[in-house]
C-alpha cells in the first residue's frame, strides 16, 4: 500500500511539472476602423507553413469605428498577426483582379509587401517572459 501511495504521489508530482505551461499574451489593438460595416478579424500564426492560411488562434467582432484590441493567451515562441476588415463578412480578404485588396488589412510589424502578400518573416514577432503589445493600423 505504501509503495502504491509512492507511486501515485511520483506520478502526480511529475504531471503537475509537466502540464504547467506559463503563458503570455499578445494583445492587439487595431486602430484607424473608418466605417461599422463587416467584422473585424484577427488572426494569430505560428510558423511560416500556416502563415495567412490556418491560424494557430483568431477573434472575430463587430467593425466599430475607432479602435478595437483583442487579447489571445500564448506560449512562448514567435508568432504573426493578420487584421482584416471583412466588410461584406464573407470570410476573406476580397481583392481585384490584380489580387490588390479591396478590404482595408493590416500586419503585424508593419510586414507588407509591396509586389504581393506580406511574408511571415516580414511580420514575426517573439512572445518571451512577458506580455506584448501590438498597435496594427488598417487601411
Amino acid at each position: 500500500m505504501k509503495k502504491l501511495f509512492v507511486t501515485l504521489a511520483i506520478l502526480a508530482g511529475s504531471y503537475g511539472l509537466s502540464s504547467a505551461q506559463t503563458t503570455q499574451k499578445i494583445v492587439v489593438k487595431v486602430t484607424h476602423i473608418t466605417s461599422t460595416e463587416g467584422n473585424i478579424n484577427v488572426a494569430v500564426f505560428n510558423s511560416k507553413e500556416s502563415f495567412l492560411g490556418k491560424p494557430y488562434a483568431k477573434d472575430g467582432r463587430k467593425a466599430k469605428k475607432g479602435t478595437l484590441a483583442f487579447s489571445f493567451d500564448v506560449p512562448a515562441g514567435t508568432y504573426s498577426v493578420s487584421v482584416m476588415h471583412d466588410k461584406n463578412k464573407n470570410g476573406k480578404l476580397d481583392t481585384n483582379f490584380m489580387g490588390i485588396p479591396t478590404e482595408p488589412y493590416g500586419i503585424s510589424m508593419d510586414g507588407r509587401n509591396m509586389f504581393g502578400p506580406p511574408t511571415y518573416e516580414d511580420a514575426k514577432f517573439k512572445v518571451t517572459n512577458k506580455d506584448v503589445s501590438l498597435t496594427i493600423e488598417i487601411d
